[in-house]
């Protein structure tokens, strides 16, 4: 369907998983008939917006499954909780409101449950992810459609049309991207044709025939990740054809750094390399060798730092890692990778009170105002680490690999001296690297189910979760310990209840495995 008018109530729930979603069309219409037009429905609808807290109302970012990508960060083994055998409150009310907030939403994904919303202290809605990025992915699929009909006859126009196209189609990989790898398995290129992703719609319109048992049919993973790949490298055209943005919009530098962690997903490491090339004569490395201690004053990862390429959504870790009890906390097995000349060690502190490693100064969270996000950032490291990750395993090059692993180490590490790696040692080296570098910034669950299907070197762990509860006066009430194992059914998200209900016949689930304590 063909509209120009953009409607509201229309375009924000295609998808959107509720049982009566056509009840909420909106009269309101927006006329849009110049470029610009469309560039501000980007910002307003299509960018996520970075969400800010209410300190007078003592309302935090947190990481939640409430909140788009919020939960990215809590999944994986670089995440802890503390537990202590009597609760002790720590650093006045914020932390103890804090997790009051956050327990309720995060117990399900922490402990990997097979129904998210279905605990005894469970209050999350699992659906909120899929249901915003679809409700962008309807903007973008209608702006894509209609730019092109628009009358554009200066040169202005004419970047500004490229700008808009390439922002869109990066968004839309992104967001297929993010959704291919919660609700889908680890791309496998012997299995890609038959494993399930999600629904693929890239046209405008809401479709809806009251006659069909199913609406929606999940796209397998090899269809899904084609498209992925066509927008970003649609992306990276348009991009380049306009001038350089600011970091909290898409820019070719980003698209091609997302573009060749696709690749590295889908094990296409000569593509992952060709893709990258381009991209190190305008990106920078910090060096925090050089650089100020990191404290209170100085934190890693702010708006000023020159690596950020791109960013969007919030920064969930302003409250949380406190290693306050009963807050989270650092893993002990990720701080003990950080040697002493390791500058990036002075991220981390150690709380006095339980023995556990707080995330003090990798982010700007002491004023509670960071626009950067912890779960969608892009920035230069991960250039350096995708491209020796890509010479590494195709193995071809290791000689450029240790080259980029080195470089990356050498801003890093005081003192540092090149190593040389090979084989096996260089890959296992670089997803070392790969898990300190990019801590607390959504990559390490993705990592994790990744690398188990790799076909050259593939990887895989158990991981234990400790998890504490407490009641409404701060009493221990349980702590019990959960498992992931390898190869676990649960690294794949069960589809969100309301978008099975939708249809008279759903759309096939993942099996998750019911999930107990072990004691």
């Amino acid at each position: 369907m063909k509209i120009r008018n953009i409607i509201g109530g229309i375009l924000l729930v295609a998808l959107s998983g509720c049982g009566h979603f056509l009840d909420e069309y909106s009269q309101t219409f927006i006329r849009a008939s110049k470029i610009s037009d469309y560039d501000e429905l980007l910002l307003g609808s299509v960018y996520i917006k970075s969400i800010q807290p209410n300190i007078a109302q003592m309302y935090y970012v947190y990481p939640s499954g409430n909140n788009v990508c919020g939960f990215f960060n809590v999944l994986d083994d670089d995440v802890s909780t503390v537990c202590v055998d009597e609760y002790t409150m720590i650093g006045g009310d914020r932390p103890y409101f804090a997790w009051e907030a956050m327990n309720p939403s995060l117990f399900g994904y922490m402990t990997w449950q097979r129904d998210i919303t279905d605990t005894d202290v469970a209050t999350t809605d699992d659906q909120a992810t899929w249901v915003d990025l679809y409700k962008r992915i309807a903007v973008i699929n209608s702006t894509l459609e209609e730019i092109d009909d628009l009358d554009i006859s200066t040169d202005e126009e004419t970047a500004d049309y490229h700008r808009v196209k390439g922002e869109c189609l990066f968004l839309r990989g992104q967001f297929y991207f993010i959704l291919a790898n919660l609700y889908g398995k680890p791309y496998n290129p012997s299995t890609a044709s038959s494993d399930l992703g999600v629904p693929l719609k890239i046209t405008s319109g809401v479709e809806h025939d009251k006659d069909l048992e199913t609406q929606f049919n999940r796209a397998t993973l090899d269809v899904m990740y084609t498209q992925i790949v066509e927008d970003l490298q649609g992306a990276v055209e348009n991009l380049g054809m306009s001038s350089k943005n600011v970091w909290y919009r898409a820019s070719e530098e980003a698209a091609r750094i997302l573009l060749s962690r696709v690749y590295l997903y889908m094990q296409r490491w000569d593509d992952a390399r060709s893709v990258l090339e381009p991209v190190f004569d305008q990106i920078t490395l910090c060096s925090l060798v050089s650089g100020d201690t990191l404290n209170s004053d100085n934190r890693f990862l702010t708006e000023e730092n020159p690596e950020i390429i791109f960013s969007q959504s919030s920064l969930y870790s302003q409250v949380c890692w406190t290693a306050n009890a009963p807050d989270l906390c650092v893993s002990h097995e990720l701080y003990n990778l950080f040697d002493e000349n390791d500058r990036r060690r002075g991220c981390f502190t150690t709380n006095m009170e339980t023995d556990s490693i707080a995330l003090s100064y990798k982010y700007n969270t002491g004023n509670f105002q960071s626009q950067v996000s912890d779960v969608l950032m892009i920035r230069a490291a991960e250039a350096y680490l995708n491209m020796a990750e890509a010479c590494a395993i195709s193995g071809t090059d290791e000689g450029s690999a240790n080259t980029y692993l080195n470089t990356l180490r050498r801003n890093r590490i005081v003192g540092y001296e090149d190593q040389s790696y090979s084989g096996e040692e260089l890959v296992s080296q670089i997803r070392t690297e790969r898990r300190k570098e990019l801590c607390y910034e959504g990559h390490r669950w993705f990592d994790l189910r990744r690398y188990s299907v790799c076909e050259k070197y593939p990887y895989k762990k158990r991981i234990y979760r400790q998890y504490a509860l407490y009641d409404a006066d701060g009493r221990l009430t349980s702590n019990k310990t959960y498992v992931l194992e390898e190869d676990d059914p649960a690294y794949v998200f069960a589809i969100p209840k309301n978008v099975l209900e939708f249809d008279a016949t759903p759309m096939p689930d993942n099996e998750r495995p019911e999930r107990n304590p072990i004691d």
